[in-house]
């Protein structure tokens, strides 16, 4: 099983690689794509031959249709950090922000032909700080550690952005530290923090930032 598991993660990395190389085709990159998506839902085919065939148009349906499975996995990812939380008293819960796309222009290195793509960019969470300490924050913040965690293997980088009050900041009640940490793929993940004058004393926002991914395969 743990033999399984590596071969999944270096498979997965070198399919990324082909998509943060620049020089891939889309036919590379649609693969890649896959090879991601065959990861996180345990597939076993991963690390298969590229997939060459069909149209310019099958091509780009098969790219569409991996960037959206990573767009959804981020949902997932939302869900269950605000689920876990649901428990809690009312001033204590974790509430779900807006989840952001882009729009990417992806070139098809057989064709020359052009498309844009929507990629997942970002998504937010309001954490209350009346819960910090408890199991149920612990277990919401790893959902979105995770979440930036395989963001960062997927596109080679990740930030996890945290506004707080300024209230907060100038009464100490918050942890006003900034760095990086690695993604168990060796990807940074950055942690960045700042005061937003709009949010309430109380309450912190985690946005979980997607590395660009490039247009040019």
């Amino acid at each position: 099983m743990h033999h399984t598991r590596l071969s999944i993660r270096l498979s997965l990395l070198a399919c990324i690689a082909l998509l943060m190389s620049g020089c891939a085709t889309i036919q590379e990159a649609s693969n890649s794509l896959s090879c991601m998506l065959a990861h996180v839902t345990s597939a076993s085919d991963c690390g298969g031959p590229a997939q060459t065939g069909g149209s310019q148009a099958e091509r780009f349906a098969r790219l569409q249709a991996a960037l959206n499975q990573e767009t959804q996995q981020a949902r997932q990812s939302q869900g269950r950090a605000v689920q876990a939380m649901r428990g809690l008293p009312a001033g204590q819960r974790a509430l779900a922000g807006p989840v952001r796309t882009a729009q990417v222009r992806i070139t098809d290195g057989q064709s020359g032909g052009a498309r844009s793509m929507t990629v997942f960019s970002s998504l937010s969470v309001e954490m209350p700080l009346a819960a910090k300490g408890r199991a149920e924050y612990t277990q919401a913040m790893d959902a979105l550690k995770g979440l930036a965690n395989n963001l960062a293997d997927n596109r080679g980088s990740s930030s996890i952005v945290v506004e707080q009050s300024d209230a907060d900041v100038r009464a100490e009640r918050v942890n006003t530290s900034t760095g990086t940490t690695y993604s168990q793929g060796g990807k940074p993940v950055t942690v960045i923090k700042k005061v937003d004058p709009a949010l309430p004393a109380g309450q912190e926002r985690y946005t979980i930032e997607a590395g660009e991914i490039r247009g040019k395969l």
